[in-house]
Parts: structure tokens; C-alpha cells; sequence
């Protein structure tokens, strides 16, 4: 996944509702906040006459950490962030929005206090069960964001006043426009295909070309960092409570806004009753976990056990494992509905694998090498005299026809993929590599540019994805004019 994060990150941002609203509630990156290295002590950035400031910097960082980790699996850290350069993503994205405000007020645009009253107002964090605004919600979660009403309402501003530009953009779309479009979607191809199968047990396997592969990559086989560590768990007890008991936890100022429902909203004590018991269990549990701490460093009681764990298990800290001392006692910290605690024994390096452990998989690369050689051989041989099956006519989004492509020759998932690829080439006649055991030879032998059933169909869906575009573009060509008629300084330095 970040992988692909990495290859399309710049298509990312423009998906991420980036507005203070969205981020409320939401809590900020469990690490802390971002460290700037500046050498100015006023903002991140000055573009024009509007200053990007410490606070704006980091809201936006962690509102993009957020949305990378949630499409990451939770899986996103402060070294994958650097990675990705999530920091400059952020930089980046803020002097775009700094450019517009500063042409949208020169051409007069502006946004009156009912406006951002309006916007607050309706804003569902800020509302009681019954759907009021509440003004003691609104400024306990600011409080809990590190943001003030003055920074808030002043994202208000900026926000609308942005949304009043965008209107600029919005141009009517045209006939003959939204035709052309149809067709780059909706074209249809008369094709015959055949599919071709290999089998890599025809391989002979040459060890001298296995061991010269890894050679080659043996940068690519190496072993894990693997953290030796002796563990000892404190098991929840099963103690039942009272309900004053519970309810006064509850009622905490320290919990007093924890439980809300999926819309954020604040839960009353018998609806957030079951996880106050887990909460209210761990916090007694707490006092305990501290004492075995304590007795494990002085010697008074041993580890249960010892084990070998990696980055991939997840369930373990290992971020702080990476910043912990040979024979270090962590700190309890939950789990699994109690508290461990873990002592770090030694950390066996990241080495190279030798031929002879990394054998196995440079064998699967080697035979998958070579399969797919074959296979491509085999398909650039057939592409002029092949006959196939007529499968009729196929657009991109056309489903597999099972009366003619069974599941044992084409899946539905090689079937789209093969149609992709069709598409996205400008051969009458070639070959789609499936797998490195599979591949689909094709002939276009007829095409036909304009579907009217699919226009009519998605005629809705291509209005909004042209206006879309044509928006997107005439952004992105007012940007970089705006580049030059508004000075930049840059001081942040990045890492």
C-alpha cells in the first residue's frame, strides 16, 4: 500500500477533505506534534501577505497523516510519514490555499461573520443530542485540538472564501465536450482472444544462473531485525462494579468527553456503559501493572516468558523497541484488555541472507523470470496467426460473459485487468501478460467510438467529471501564474 501511496501521492492530497471541520474530534497523530526546524520564529512560510503559521503547519499535517494512515491500515509511522514526505505534501498544499486567498480578497471576494457563524452552527461536533450548537462543546474540543476560537474561525474564513473562488471555476460543459469524453470511456472493441498457459515445472533449472540472480539482488534477501525480548503480562481480573463507581469514572473532567457515537456526539452513561467497565478495569488495573514494574526491575519476581518478535508484529511496541537499550524495562502499556511488560534481551541486526538461506526464494524468482520469458516468447510468436474465440463487443467497464469465458480460462479480476490493458494501448493486435504463467493474445477487428446507451447512462457521472477536470486545470494553470505575481519565502527546512 505505500508503496502505491508513494507513486500517488500528489493525486492523494486532492482527495483529502482538508478543511479544520473534517479534523475536530479526530485527535492528532499519537507521536506528537511535528518537529519544524525553522529559522524563523513567526511561520512555516510567508506567501504574499498571508503567513502559514506553526498551527496551521501542524493541523494540516496530522489531518494528512490521518487520512494516509486509514488508507495504510493503521500501518503508517513517523519514518514511513518521512518517507513519503508527507511534510512537504503539507507545504505545499498551504501555499496553493495561501495563493488563492490572496488573489480571491484582491478581486473583492469576501465572507461576513454570519457566513462563519452559519458554518459553525452546523457543524456536528460542536452539537448537543439534540442538534444545538454548544458552546461549551466547541470550546472543550478546540481546547483538546491545541486550537483557539480566533485560529478556528480564521479556517472558517479562509475555507469559505476559497469555496467562493472555486464557484469561478465551475464552467458549463458542452455537448460535443462530454461526447469526446463518453468515447475515451465508453469505445467498444470487436476482439478475438486466446489464452495461453505455461507451466514453469517445464523449466530447466541452470543453479549457476540461480546463484549469478542472486548475485545480482541479493540486496533484495535479507534477514529481519529481530528484538529478543522477555515479557510479562498482568491479566484483567474479573471484579464486578458498582454503578456509582462507574458513573463517577464517567463523569471524570479527565473522561467527561471521551465517549461519542460514530458522529461524534457525546454518549450518556448507559450508552457508553460497557466500554467505561473496560476503561474504568484497565485504570485499576494500571496501579497494579506499576507494581510488577517495579518488582521485575529490582529482581523480586522473573519474565514469563521470552520470544522473538519483528516489525510485522504489530501488537507489540516496536517503535519503542527501536529506541530502547539492551536490558531496558518498558513501562507497562495495554494489552489485550490487560498490561504488559516487556524487558529488551538483545537486537539481532537486518544482515544479508547467504546463497544458501535465501535459496528458496531467488529459485522463485529465477523460475518466475524465466516463465515469463517463455510466455512473452510464446505470445509474440502467435500475435499474426491466431485465430482465438470472438468474444463480441467489450468497452472498459464490460463484465466478463461466463457463456463465453468460463471461470477456468479467464477470472473476472484477469478478465478486467486484460480490458485495461486493451485500452490503454494503441495495438490493433498484441498480447496482455496476466501472470507469469498467463497471457491473453488480442485482435481489435472492429471499433466503434461513440456508445448512446452508455452516454445516456453516465450521462450525470461525466457532466461532474468533466467540470471536475476543467476546474482542476484551470487551478492549476491560475497557481502557477499566481507563483509569479505573489512573493514566496519558505523557512521551513524539512528534516
Amino acid at each position: 500500500m505505500l508503496t502505491w501511496m508513494q507513486h500517488h501521492k500528489k493525486y492523494l492530497v486532492v482527495t483529502i477533505w482538508i478543511s479544520v471541520i473534517a479534523f475536530v474530534g479526530a485527535g492528532f497523530v499519537g507521536w506528537g506534534a511535528y518537529d519544524f526546524n525553522l529559522n524563523r520564529n513567526s511561520s512555516v512560510a510567508v506567501v504574499g501577505d498571508e503567513k502559514i503559521t506553526f498551527s496551521e503547519f501542524n493541523t494540516r499535517y496530522n489531518q494528512i497523516y490521518n487520512y494516509y494512515n486509514q488508507i495504510s491500515n493503521n500501518t503508517l509511522n513517523e519514518q514511513k510519514a518521512k518517507e513519503l514526505q508527507i511534510d512537504l505534501i503539507v507545504l505545499n498544499s498551504l501555499i496553493e490555499d495561501k495563493l488563492l486567498l490572496s488573489f480571491a480578497k484582491d478581486i473583492g471576494l469576501n465572507v461576513s461573520n454570519n457566513e462563519i457563524i452559519q458554518e459553525l452552527i452546523k457543524t456536528r461536533f460542536f452539537q448537543d443530542n439534540q442538534g444545538d450548537f454548544n458552546k461549551t462543546f466547541y470550546y472543550n474540543i478546540l481546547k483538546q485540538n491545541n486550537l483557539t476560537p480566533k485560529e478556528y474561525e480564521q479556517s472558517i474564513y479562509n475555507e469559505l472564501l476559497i469555496d467562493k473562488l472555486n464557484g469561478i471555476f465551475n464552467l458549463s460543459n458542452q455537448t460535443e465536450e462530454l461526447k469526446m469524453l463518453s468515447s475515451s470511456f465508453f469505445m467498444q472493441d470487436l476482439l478475438n482472444i486466446e489464452v495461453i498457459n505455461y507451466d514453469k515445472n517445464k523449466i530447466d533449472i541452470d543453479e549457476k544462473e540461480v546463484e549469478k540472480l542472486w548475485q545480482e539482488t541479493k540486496e533484495n534477501y535479507k534477514t529481519e531485525k529481530i528484538y529478543e525480548v522477555s515479557l510479562y503480562y498482568i491479566k484483567p481480573d474479573t471484579k464486578q462494579y458498582s454503578d456509582e463507581e462507574l458513573y463517577n469514572f464517567y463523569n471524570d473532567k479527565n473522561n467527561k468527553f471521551k465517549y461519542k457515537d460514530v458522529n461524534g456526539r457525546l454518549l450518556d452513561f448507559n450508552s457508553s456503559k460497557e466500554k467505561v467497565i473496560k476503561d474504568y478495569r484497565l485504570n485499576e488495573l494500571k496501579e497494579i501493572a506499576n507494581k510488577k514494574f517495579l518488582d521485575l526491575k529490582s529482581g523480586k519476581i522473573s519474565f514469563q516468558k521470552d520470544i522473538n518478535i519483528t516489525k510485522d508484529d504489530v501488537k507489540y511496541p516496536i517503535e519503542r523497541l527501536t529506541k530502547t537499550t539492551k536490558n531496558e524495562i518498558l513501562r507497562p502499556f495495554e494489552f489485550e484488555e490487560g498490561f504488559m511488560i516487556i524487558r529488551l534481551n538483545k537486537v539481532d541486526p537486518i544482515r544479508l541472507k547467504t546463497f544458501e538461506e535465501a535459496k528458496n526464494d531467488v529459485l522463485e524468482q529465477y523460475l518466475n523470470q524465466e516463465s515469463r520469458k517463455k510466455i512473452e516468447e510464446i505470445a509474440q510468436s502467435k500475435i499474426g496467426n491466431f485465430k482465438g474465440i470472438n468474444i463480441g463487443f467489450v468497452s472498459r467497464d464490460s463484465s466478463r460473459d461466463s457463456q463465453k469465458l468460463g471461470e477456468n480460462i479467464l477470472n473476472d479480476t484477469e478478465f478486467n485487468y486484460f480490458l485495461m490493458n486493451v485500452f490503454n494501448s494503441d495495438q490493433n493486435s498484441s498480447y496482455v501478460v496476466l501472470n507469469d504463467t498467463k497471457a491473453v493474445i488480442y485482435k481489435i477487428n472492429k471499433q466503434e467510438l461513440f456508445n448512446e446507451a452508455k452516454f445516456k447512462e453516465y450521462k450525470n457521472v461525466l457532466e461532474q467529471n468533466l467540470k471536475t477536470l476543467k476546474s482542476s486545470e484551470l487551478k492549476k494553470e491560475l497557481v502557477e501564474q499566481l507563483k509569479k505575481e505573489y512573493p514566496i519565502k519558505i523557512y521551513y527546512k524539512g528534516n
